[in-house]
């Protein structure tokens, strides 16, 4: 077994990193002791700040009332909340489902899969009664439906075009 000759020498050199700690925690403690006093001057009112304080009443009165309700909403405070059901003269909106599928047999494939998804999407926001959501995601399944046609009839007026040379 061997025995360890550096016992005393590494509780000296304890010793004197706690007295170094201990000063180090004293520094410390006077900065914070100092910080608290000034952070108290800050909290207390001095005569300029009440002057301040008074001035900034006497502004406040002297504005006019605006009428808030007159006053017309900028497009980024609209609320995003769900549209109210349709009135009764007006009808859900349409997920345009059956053009979606039409579109499907067109050889523009990537576009009509989209189309195809954005009317079921239609369609689910409509069962939800997210009607803005539905009109919207209605449109653009309209859009990508007509587009994936259009380039579906280019494409078949092509290979018939090619066919004929």
């Amino acid at each position: 077994m061997a025995i360890n000759t550096d016992a005393r020498h590494a509780a000296d050199v304890l010793r004197e990193s706690a007295a170094l700690q201990s000063t180090d925690f004293g520094d410390t403690q006077k900065l914070l002791d100092i910080s608290d006093k000034g952070q108290k001057r800050e909290l207390n009112h001095t005569p300029s700040d009440t002057h301040l304080d008074t001035y900034l009443d006497s502004d406040k009165n002297e504005h006019t009332d605006v009428n808030i309700a007159s006053v017309p909403c900028s497009p980024s405070r609209v609320s995003f909340s769900r549209a109210p059901s349709p009135t009764p003269g007006e009808r859900e909106p349409s997920s345009f489902m059956w053009v979606a599928v039409i579109s499907c047999f067109c050889p523009a494939v990537p576009i009509n899969l989209f189309a195809l998804y954005f009317a079921h999407m239609s369609r689910t926001m409509t069962q939800a009664k997210d009607y803005d959501g539905a009109r919207r995601l209605g449109r653009l399944a309209l859009l990508l439906s007509v587009v994936s046609i259009v380039v579906g009839l280019a494409i078949v007026l092509y290979l018939v075009m090619t066919e004929i040379k």
